[in-house]
């Protein structure tokens, strides 16, 4: 096998909520190929604590602190990573937050926070990176949507459709950028075991879940990181416009009854 093909070396790549979760697992899998890192994140200490350990093994890497919401700092956050690296070929784009509430108790302020930071950042930080990209003709963006945005879920009226927007969002500018050279792509996990999930889940959603996932497991996030790398590289260059579910089996299950799936 020619692992060259699983090479970034010399590729900058940008993760936003890259101190915690799917986007550390994704940082790790991304240095490990060679890539330089930026950490976009809110939590300066996580964040300047990852940079340490990737400089320490060899990683050129740069923290930034960002709120993808936030206009002004998405800005400087491109700025910073072009000014340090001369380049941008791949942006994750994993910052998000959570919530599982009912439609009926949901307010307008839960609302909109779900979709300025999930929905409007999203397009904020894409479209931020995508003019770098177009202009060198190259990139790979990978934006993170969620089960939750392709199926209903109870409690997930605000966190749903902020998702389901991010799906739209990314085929368009799939559609848009496809002959600049740049691939847009998006991950839809299911049940990820991260700290997240571990505060929004509670032993009802989780027996709910497991019922309903074929591998009758959480994933782990490491597990999404490399969903995500393989969409980074060089020759995933004809896969654009794509919902990626990580999910056991969840998003194509059906009925289960036990004692039967391993006949």
């Amino acid at each position: 096998m020619n692992t060259q093909l699983f090479s970034l070396s010399g590729h900058t790549a940008i993760v936003t909520g890259g101190a915690s979760g799917i986007g550390l697992a994704t940082v790790n899998t991304l240095a490990a190929c060679g890539a330089n890192i930026v950490i976009a994140d809110l939590n300066e200490s996580a964040g300047f604590d990852k940079v340490r350990q990737l400089q320490e093994h060899g990683t050129n890497a740069l923290f930034v602190k960002t709120d993808v919401s936030d206009a002004n700092d998405v800005t400087e956050l491109i700025a910073k990573t072009t000014h340090r690296f001369e380049s941008l070929e791949i942006l994750m784009h994993f910052a998000g937050i959570g919530m599982e509430k009912l439609t009926l108790d949901t307010n307008l302020d839960e609302w909109n926070k779900m979709i300025t930071v999930n929905l409007t950042g999203t397009f904020l930080v894409m479209q931020a990176a995508a003019r770098v990209m177009v202009t060198n003709k190259y990139g790979r963006i990978v934006s993170m949507a969620s089960i939750a945005g392709i199926r209903g879920g109870t409690g997930r009226a605000a966190y749903g459709a902020s998702k389901g927007g991010v799906i739209a969002l990314t085929q368009v500018m799939a559609l848009e950028l496809a002959t600049a050279g740049i691939t847009v792509n998006t991950l839809a996990p299911g049940a990820i075991e991260t700290e997240l999930v571990r505060k929004m889940h509670d032993g009802e959603t989780r027996r709910a879940y497991l019922q309903s996932i074929p591998m009758n497991r959480y994933g782990k996030p490491e597990e999404v990181a490399a969903a995500a790398v393989y969409l980074a590289l060089p020759e995933s260059r004809y896969i654009t416009g794509v919902t990626f579910p990580i999910d056991g089996g969840f998003a194509s299950s059906g009925v289960i009854k036990n004692g039967f799936s391993q006949r």
